[in-house]
């Protein structure tokens, strides 16, 4: 199938580890993503206070890392044993780390890999006309015998994380590419059923923040809903799970 992840992201302090584990095992393709900053503690509760993600030791699933703000730059730039840190020395723990980095013009060439062997690393960028560095990334590390080109991806999102619904736009080639951009309950069935049909559209998945909060906390019963439409939708497109 070529959806990969449905990747809800902006795991909290309110949310219920056991929650995440009964849902990871009725539905194998859903991923969590944790988000963190410098400047957590200023930008609200869906940012983790990096000191609670040894947490998640235990937790089994598939979990992914969005690195937001001058983090971010400072991984782009090699620096990733200062992201460790951050993390507490929690950064293997994630499959896969996206790197938040589509707002800033100080940006290198090309971003450098997580230290954890293995791990996808996510570029964020705001649209199919702009995914400069994602390219530069994928060609300087696929150069490398040891580097494959599927632990590169791109995340398309015009949104930000800020829930504004944003028109789809398919990425052609030979990626993997996430589309984020007010993705919710209501809209999901549509966005997805779009993205299964469409020929021009390999290897995908979808990424919703806001959507799935209520009063700015993740709501698990959201995404139940949401995982539960995309059940039908798969269903509905004869795709096998």
């Amino acid at each position: 199938m070529k959806l990969k992840h449905i990747t809800f992201t902006g795991v909290d302090a309110m949310t219920d580890i056991c929650d995440l584990k009964e849902i990871q095992k009725e539905y194998p393709i859903a991923e969590f993503g944790v988000l963190t900053s410098y400047n957590w503690i200023d930008n609200g509760n869906r940012y983790l206070n990096p000191a609670f993600m040894s947490n998640l030791y235990g937790f089994g699933g598939n979990l992914s890392l969005h690195i937001c703000g001058s983090a971010a730059h400072d991984a782009t730039c090699k620096k990733w044993e200062d992201i460790d840190e951050l993390t507490f020395g929690c950064l293997h723990l994630f499959k896969r780390v996206q790197l938040n980095v589509s707002g800033r013009k100080d940006n290198p060439k090309y971003c450098w890999i997580p230290l954890v062997i293995g791990q996808e690393l996510i570029v964020q960028q705001k649209g199919v006309d702009n995914i400069t560095l994602f390219e530069e990334t994928v060609k300087h590390w696929t150069e490398k015998p040891f580097m494959h080109r599927d632990t590169i991806s791109v995340l398309l999102d015009a949104s930000g994380g800020r829930g504004i619904d944003t028109p789809i736009q398919v990425l052609k080639g030979n990626y993997k590419v996430g589309y984020a951009g007010g993705i919710n309950p209501d809209n999901v069935a549509e966005k997805l059923h779009y993205l299964l049909t469409n020929p021009d559209v390999g290897d995908f998945w979808i990424d919703m923040e806001s959507g799935v909060r209520t009063d700015d906390w993740f709501d698990v019963n959201k995404v139940l809903r949401v995982l539960a439409i995309c059940k039908e939708v798969i269903r509905d497109c004869n795709i096998k799970e």
